[in-house]
């Protein structure tokens, strides 16, 4: 099975790293299309338009050598918006015994956000899962129709999307999802891969953190 996050232990530390993290409905928009690079590559021709339409008022600089300059913006915008624009974000948990805190940090488009917990605020580490089911079929076959007519169907309109997630309960009733793994098809074989064994080892303890 393959793993959605990546577990690293440094003496007093353990770190736990991964994109999935985030227990919410996936959106309408199918991911076999508009992939990071295909989002990207629209970007960027968005870019060279707008470009083009502006150099060929106030420019007067020869046809090939402002093609070349829009090819070459073009990358640049392409690699720009992948790496930094549409990257995947990342959720990186430190567990510290030494000052005895966890230290979330999660990245943005430009700066990351980064919160600190005492382990007294946390009263237990939990598995638990999220279902999201449609409330809308009637509207969803519509859709699907209407799409289907124009040779455009869009997946995943009615599909029921379940997550198994592991959670930072703290002592106030809130709770910080810090991994989450989604269960394709509403099943999944054997035991989901969830790193809260490790964690709970790491801190020694089975249930609630003292």
């Amino acid at each position: 099975m393959t793993k959605n996050y990546q577990l690293e232990t440094h003496k007093d530390r353990l770190i736990l790293k991964t994109s999935s993290f985030k227990a919410e409905k996936t959106s309408v928009l199918h991911s076999g299309v508009y992939t990071r690079e295909f989002t990207s590559m629209l970007f960027a021709s968005g870019a060279c338009i707008f470009s083009y339409m502006l150099t060929d008022i106030i420019s007067s600089r020869p046809p090939v050598i402002r093609y070349a300059i829009l090819i070459l913006l073009f990358v640049a915008a392409f690699l720009g918006a992948n790496k930094y624009i549409f990257k995947e974000r990342q959720l990186e948990a430190v567990f510290n015994r030494k000052d005895k805190m966890i230290h979330i940090v999660r990245s943005g488009l430009i700066t990351r956000k980064i919160e600190k917990i005492p382990f007294e605020k946390v009263k237990s580490i939990d598995i638990g899962s999220r279902k999201f089911v449609p409330d809308n079929f009637d509207g969803i076959n519509f859709v699907q129709k209407i799409s289907a007519q124009h040779g455009s169907a869009v997946p995943g309109l009615s599909d029921v999307e379940e997550f198994v997630t592991l959670s930072l309960r703290l002592i106030d009733g809130s709770e910080k999802i810090i991994f989450a793994d989604k269960i394709d098809g509403g099943k999944k074989d054997g035991e989901p891969d969830i790193p809260v064994r490790e964690i709970r080892s790491f801190l020694d303890i089975n249930g609630p953190v003292r």
